[in-house]
């Protein structure tokens, strides 16, 4: 006898909130209640204990523990790496930038005020290359193609839009046109080289954009610098620096002595040389009390002292910059903390001063360079308050230190007292499928499936409760042209070939009846040629020469034969032998594109089918009202259907929480209607449980019901969206496949990634965490993510 469980789980949704008395399957659910919990199952689903329901529920409430994820090489490799006051940004090929961290002022540009401890796009940029990134306390900016742009925290104009209101993705710099060489971000100001000029903007109560005053500026104002050629800036807390005809100039706060002209004072409005330095600066570092310098290979540090971070061996200040001679190696490059400091050299990094966060790769205190253990030759260093991150000589970016914000980026809140990687992704779009709780993708090596496997549906030769991080199914080997995911049973095509595993009680495998297959069986009647499978809830269906063959349960006329038996092998759905071009299953229902029309076919109970009414079934297609032509794709879901027809998306059948999209609640339609603000530009449409998804402009929108967090954008679960809403993180960038599960959802994106959201209880995220995200998050496989690209 199978055991009983709760194959697919949901809070319920107030009162308010469904149209029906119980929900939106009403009298076709089971329902278990209480006063401590409210579950519901799909239809034939045997229902767990109470006992079980609060169990359940207690683990899915409990604060989840974060691990790390490991070890992964980018297909593109990092450009540029900077730390952040608790968040962390970095450029990924040539026009990519990701930033991942604390997200309070949105600093960490995502479109939204959510941390991440994932590296996620920023949203806003034009798309062009990236000459320099460079990240303050809560703001960052970027260079590109003469323009700066800046994002994030705002209270005095540090974005230099000409606004002190925060922005939570990319503002163009005013004033810029296009003339900037360099940037440089501080912790409430920024300064950059522009039309050979340096300026700065935002606060300057400390005089540190060196204008003569203290009047803060929301636009880049002129520093009063002497003439020369400048060929870097630095921003500090409340100081700035920058290396001009060779030589170090410093401006703002100097109570320390961190200005380094020997004479400290409140402040200086105006830039002062730094002394006994010459005319032969490469680099400088301003933190928040000292400040570090490069001549050549040596190293020199000068003002506060307290913890060590001077590197000298003692922690007494000094005035004028003295040499670090305690760094072993010639100095490449230097990055100053809040209180610590680090440089690189040809074979490692070393740190010291205040570690007590680790940020020096050491816990405690260190007043002489101690070397990183694990990181080699690196091409980049930067560092702020706590935590520190190199770009590695294999494009790689590795971070330590505090991390209670995820601003190392592996995908943890976990600290670090060594490196990790930063997880990376870069490849082609993706052909995936969401099952109720797992999901299934194709990449070059084969098929890669995770969360729930109570019946076998990974695929791995094992039957586990559940996987949280994707893994191989067993026996494919190469890339598939077409993956999918039932509720409780998975197919692929391989090479024409369709092969199936999981749950087979139905037939559903097309093997016959009989026990779960743990591992992709072929189905030895279609032979090859096939292009594409789907999978409803325990029915098969698919596409071979243009004509639609189904198999598995058929007790809603699912298998499309004009019959109601169940078939354990595949069957031809009648009328359709040739001219189909797309099928879509959705729970008890089917849908095809043939020749440019719609045909639908299965239980119509709630006018599914989209032929005008909404009773019983159909054993046989029959034609979509309104949709003889111009239809490209469908995408069937549980209770009702959408398609595009001329670029245009339009959906049908039950709308008890907005799953239609039409901006009407409960508005229930036997025939296609429009979805609002969705009349052109639609490439790909997908139907879930009381939600839609669909692709436009290559970005992901959801409309319907939000149970936890399926709908993507934020917002608070159990609630609803009643016309299109964007999916945090994917304007402009989603070009891949689309699947919707139980509560999940995934898209594809056209750098390669794929990005899931929603319950993450049983795994179906992928993400190796128990979470439930409103915002998308990126899938890992094992040890790395899909770094090899998706279908």
């Amino acid at each position: 006898m199978r055991q009983l469980r709760i194959t697919q789980t949901r809070w319920a949704c107030p009162a308010a909130l469904r149209p029906r008395d119980a929900n939106p399957l009403g009298k076709r659910d089971d329902v278990v209640r209480s006063a401590a919990c409210s579950l519901r199952t799909m239809p034939g689903r045997r229902t767990a204990t109470l006992a079980g329901c609060l169990l359940l529920l207690a683990g899915a409430t409990a604060t989840a523990h974060f691990d790390a994820r490991g070890v992964v090489i980018p297909l593109e490799p990092v450009q540029h790496i900077s730390v952040g006051g608790g968040f962390t940004c970095s450029v990924v090929g040539s026009d990519k930038v990701y930033c991942w961290g604390n997200n309070i002022y949105g600093q960490i540009g995502t479109g939204s005020g959510l941390a991440s401890v994932d590296p996620l796009p920023i949203r806003g940029l034009p798309g062009t290359p990236i000459e320099a990134l460079s990240a303050g306390r809560g703001h960052a900016c970027v260079l590109t193609q003469g323009d700066l742009w800046c994002w994030g925290m705002n209270q005095y104009g540090q974005l230099g839009n000409g606004t002190l209101e925060d922005s939570p993705e990319a503002v163009r710099v005013q004033g810029v046109n296009g003339t900037a060489t360099r940037i440089a971000a501080g912790d409430y100001h920024s300064c950059a080289v522009i039309g050979g000029a340096l300026k700065c903007w935002g606060n300057n109560f400390y005089g540190q954009l060196g204008t003569g005053n203290d009047q803060d500026a929301a636009v880049p104002v002129a520093v009063a610098a002497p003439s020369g050629s400048v060929s870097q800036v630095s921003t500090g807390a409340v100081h700035s620096c920058a290396v001009i005809a060779g030589a170090a100039w410093c401006w703002g706060e100097n109570l320390s002595g961190q200005l380094g002209d020997g004479s400290p004072a409140v402040a200086r409005y105006t830039p002062v040389a730094v002394a006994n330095l010459g005319n032969a600066v490469s680099e400088i570092s301003a933190a928040l009390v000292h400040t570090c310098a490069r001549t050549g290979s040596a190293l020199y540090c000068w003002g506060d002292n307290d913890y060590g971070q001077l590197g000298l061996g003692d922690v007494l200040p000094r005035l004028p910059p003295t040499l670090v001679d305690g760094f072993p190696l010639a100095t490449l490059g230097i990055a100053t903390g809040t209180l610590h400091t680090c440089a690189r050299g040809a074979s490692g990094v070393y740190c010291w001063g205040n570690g007590t966060y680790a940020q020096t790769g050491h816990y405690g205190n260190s007043s002489v360079p101690q070397a990183v253990v694990g990181v080699g030759a690196t091409l980049e260093i930067s560092t702020r308050n706590a935590h520190t991150c190199v770009r590695t000589a294999d494009g790689r970016a590795a971070c330590w230190g505090f991390n209670t914000s995820g601003q190392l980026g592996d995908g943890s809140a976990d600290l670090r007292t060594s490196p990790v990687v930063v997880p990376g992704n870069y490849g082609a779009p993706v052909v995936l499928a969401a099952g109720i709780n797992h999901t299934c993708a194709g990449v070059a090596d084969g098929v890669h499936c995770w969360g729930y496997n109570a019946d076998a549906q990974l695929g791995r030769g094992t039957q586990t409760t559940n996987e949280s991080l994707p893994g191989p199914a067993q026996v494919i080997t190469q890339r598939p042209d077409s993956v999918a995911a039932g509720s409780e049973h998975s197919c692929a095509v391989v090479a024409g070939a369709v092969l199936c595993w999981g749950d087979n009680e139905y037939g559903q495998l097309g093997v016959g009846v009989g026990p779960a297959r743990w591992m992709p069986t072929p189905v030895p009647s279609l032979g090859r040629e096939v292009t594409q499978v789907v999978s409803g809830n325990r029915h098969t269906c698919a596409l071979r020469l243009g004509g639609v063959w189904c198999w598995g349960f058929n007790a809603n006329g699912e298998l499309g034969n004009g019959t109601t038996e169940g078939s354990a092998e595949p069957v031809a759905v009648s009328g359709l032998a040739s001219g189909v071009s797309w099928i879509s299953a959705g729970y008890s229902h089917m849908c095809a594109v043939h020749y440019g029309a719609a045909k639908c076919w299965g239980l119509n109970i709630d006018g599914q089918l989209g032929i005008g009414t909404a009773e019983g079934m159909r054993t046989a297609p029959e034609a979509v009202s309104g949709m003889s032509s111009g239809v490209t794709r469908i995408g069937a879901g549980y209770l009702h259907t959408c398609a595009i027809q001329n670029g245009a998306a339009k959906c049908w059948g039950y709308d008890g929480y907005g799953a239609l999209g039409n901006g009407v609640l409960n508005d229930h339609r036997y025939v296609p209607d429009e979805v609002v603000g969705m009349g052109s530009g639609v490439t790909d449409i997908a139907g879930g449980e009381d939600i839609s998804c669909a692709i436009r402009d290559n970005s992901v929108l959801c409309w319907g019901a939000d149970y936890n967090g399926d709908l993507g954008n934020g917002g608070a679960r159990r609630s609803l969206r009643l016309v299109p809403t964007l999916v945090l993180g994917t304007a402009g960038v989603a070009g891949g496949g689309l699947a919707i599960g139980g509560t999940h959802a995934c898209a594809g994106m056209l750098d390669g990634s794929l990005r899931c959201w929603g319950d993450d209880y049983v795994g179906a995220l992928g993400i190796g965490r128990v979470v439930i995200s409103t915002a998308p998050l990126e899938v890992v496989r094992q040890d790395r993510l899909f770094a090899e690209g998706f279908d």
